[in-house]
Order: C-alpha cells, then sequence, then structure tokens
C-alpha cells in the first residue's frame, strides 16, 4: 500500500541506526562506509531550510496553476460546481504520485505540499457536495466520514504524520456525531462513550506498533497514540463536560454544575498520575510527558472553579515546587534506577536485544580489504644530529 519502496525505507532504518554508533565510536568511519553502500537508498532528502524553501514555492505554484486552470473555466461556469476542487485534488493527486515514484521525493517539501493541497481540495469539494445535498450546513457525520477514510488512504499511502492526526480527529468526530444522534440519551453518556472509543483506538494502535508489517508506520502509530491519549484525559476533564453541556443545553458559562460531576473530577485529578505511572512502569515517554503535560492542565481546571490562593501566589509556589522537584528527580537519576536515567537515551536500545548490529556489521566488514602495513618508524636516515633530519629530502 506505501508508495515508497520498502527495500530503500529498510536500508535507510538500518543506515539511520547505525548513525549512533558511529558517533559514539563502536564502528570505524570505514565500516560504517562498507554498510552505507551495502544498504543504499535513493530518495531526494534535501536539508530542514530546503524542504520549507520547496514547500511554499511548490505551495505558490499549486495555486497559480489551479487559478489559472480555474480562470480559464469561468466562462463555463464549471468552477461553480462541488466537482470542480474535485478535479483539482485529483490533478495534484497525480502529480504528487508521478514526483514521488519517478523521482523519488520522501517528505522533500514538494510531495508534503502537493500532498495537503490536493487534500484540501477533494476534501473541500466533498464537503462542499454534501453541503449541496443537504441544503443547509451539511451533514456533518457523512462529511466526518469521508474525510476519515481520506485521510485513512493518504496515511497508508504516504505515511503522513499530518494526515494520521487529522484521520484521529475525524475518527472521533464520527463517533461525536454518530451518538449524538440518539437523542438525548446520547449526548448524557457521551463522555462515556468518547472515552471507551479512545481507549479502545489506543488499545489498537498498541497492537499494530508491535506488528513487524507496520514498521514503516511507526512514527504514524506514535501520532496517533498521543492524540487518542490526550481524547481520552479530555473526554471526562470537567472543564470539557462541563463547556460542553452548556453548549447542549444552551446554557451560559455560569452553569458550574453537572451531573456526576464527582466522577470528572476525579477522572481529570487521577488520569495524569495514572499515565505518569504507566510511563515509569513501562518506562515510555509518551505516557510519562503526557502525564506531566495533563498534570498543568488538571490543576488549571481546578483553579479555573475554585480559587485557594492569588493566581501570582500559585505560580511562585508552583514554580518553587517544580523546580524543587526538578532538582531531586536530576540528582537522584544521575545514577540509573530501575532501567530509568537521566542520561541520554540509546537510540539502540531495541535493536540491541535483536541483535540485528552486528549481524550488519559482520556482514558488511567480512568483506573489507585488509588494512595497508605502514611503516611505523619514519625517523632515521639522517646523516646530522637534531631528531634524524639531514640535508636529504
Amino acid at each position: 500500500m506505501i508508495i515508497y519502496n520498502k527495500e530503500w525505507l529498510h536500508n535507510m532504518r538500518v543506515v539511520d541506526l547505525l548513525k549512533t554508533d558511529l558517533r559514539n565510536g563502536s564502528i570505524t568511519p570505514e565500516e560504517f562506509t562498507a554498510i552505507r553502500s551495502a544498504h543504499p537508498y535513493y530518495f531526494y532528502l534535501p536539508r530542514l531550510v530546503i524542504r520549507v524553501g520547496l514547500f511554499i514555492l511548490t505551495l505558490i505554484i499549486a495555486s497559480f496553476g489551479t487559478g489559472l486552470l480555474s480562470l480559464l473555466g469561468l466562462s463555463t461556469h464549471m468552477i461553480e460546481s462541488p466537482g470542480w476542487p474535485i478535479f483539482l485534488g485529483i490533478v495534484c493527486y497525480a502529480a504528487l504520485e508521478f514526483f514521488v515514484r519517478e523521482r523519488s521525493y520522501l517528505q522533500s517539501g514538494v510531495d508534503n505540499a502537493l500532498l495537503y493541497y490536493s487534500a484540501c481540495l477533494f476534501g473541500g469539494g466533498l464537503i462542499w457536495m454534501i453541503s449541496k445535498m443537504y441544503y443547509s450546513a451539511g451533514d456533518n457525520l457523512l462529511c466526518a466520514i469521508l474525510i476519515c477514510l481520506m485521510c485513512v488512504y493518504l496515511t497508508l499511502r504516504f505515511a503522513d504524520m499530518l494526515t494520521t492526526l487529522t484521520a484521529c480527529a475525524s475518527f472521533f468526530a464520527v463517533v461525536y456525531f454518530a451518538w449524538a444522534k440518539a437523542g438525548p440519551l446520547g449526548l448524557a453518556t457521551m463522555p462515556f462513550i468518547m472515552m471507551i472509543a479512545a481507549g479502545s483506538l489506543h488499545y489498537l494502535l498498541t497492537r499494530l506498533s508491535d506488528d513487524p508489517r507496520c514498521i514503516n508506520y511507526k512514527n504514524c502509530l506514535a501520532g496517533a497514540e498521543i492524540i487518542s491519549l490526550i481524547t481520552l484525559y479530555a473526554a471526562g476533564n470537567y472543564f470539557v463536560v462541563n463547556r460542553l453541556n452548556n453548549m447542549l443545553n444552551n446554557l451560559d458559562d455560569s452553569h458550574t454544575t453537572i451531573p456526576f460531576g464527582f466522577i470528572f473530577w476525579i477522572w481529570t485529578m487521577l488520569v495524569p498520575v495514572a499515565y505518569v505511572l504507566i510511563g515509569i512502569r513501562k518506562k515510555s515517554a509518551i505516557f510519562l510527558r503526557l502525564g506531566m503535560i495533563l498534570a498543568g492542565a488538571s490543576i488549571a481546571t481546578f483553579r479555573n472553579y475554585y480559587h485557594l490562593l492569588p493566581i501570582e501566589v500559585m505560580l511562585t509556589l508552583a514554580g518553587m515546587i517544580l523546580l524543587a522537584a526538578s532538582y531531586t528527580i536530576i540528582k537522584y537519576l544521575k545514577t540509573p534506577r530501575n532501567g530509568i536515567t537521566y542520561a541520554e537515551p540509546d537510540e539502540l536500545s531495541e535493536m540491541d536485544k535483536l541483535n540485528i548490529e552486528g549481524l550488519i556489521v559482520g556482514q558488511a566488514t567480512s568483506h573489507l580489504p585488509t588494512p595497508a602495513q605502514h611503516q611505523t618508524n619514519r625517523f632515521g636516515g639522517g646523516s646530522g644530529g637534531g631528531g634524524g633530519s639531514s640535508g636529504e629530502f
């Protein structure tokens, strides 16, 4: 399904993993060069500044191109139909397929711009078409389903992070709009349904992450996992549930109580702690970082409803506590404890478990020529004193 050459992707992963060994001095530059030669890949991978420039330039060219086509079709009234942006999206997508297949572009800026531009045109045309069909703002559920399917396809095809995040967001929109059709019962139980949907998606993503067939989508799965965990917390956050309840019941923000509010307060305060504990237990940076960030969100939620101290006093105390806790943890983890350390992580820890690196290095270096024997004694032969120098060269 993925458009990129899978063998080149594999070779690029191998080379990227061994760059750490090269920096650490575990392998020599000659060995790395031999491994690089044995695992070639020919993607066009410019530097970040060039990627940004190509991205902007491609957007400008695509905008002028589609604008020119729209001007040419202005007299025929074709641009007044939702089929026109869909047609332009298909044209841009065809150009994207050409550049990726024939020019071997991989996250080069050109393919990113064409991907997002074609997706916006095609998705916008679909939403426009649905809006005309329903003579209103459009059927939100149908729009969410089509956008979700489109982004899932683009993710499977190009392994792009932004389309992955959009697919996750549209998936939760599908769940929301579908369950809202159940009427008052659906709206009353919406937070719990969203929790179930987010937890189920996270479980599915973790299973896919362990599948070797999904190795080319590793970053995409990690991004989707973050979105699912954030949604899982937000679905039970008291502030979010309270504002959603007010919006659905046409109440103003002065209404701060909701049915079974204690459940959502418990969820708001305990989920970040659970994330941190899971992160420590599983050595997961995603859970640890999200837990610490969402802990701040929980404090802000509590502060929004209960004012125990002036804001400047609370911020000062919070800063002092965070600084003291950070210093204590850094000092404590200078010595690794239970697999957790303050030191830089080893990027090859997962590969070391599979013992692949040794096999690759052994295969690559077995064909290296024997180093030439250089003369070790570079002095002598001089007829005069002073370091063996003489008048002869």
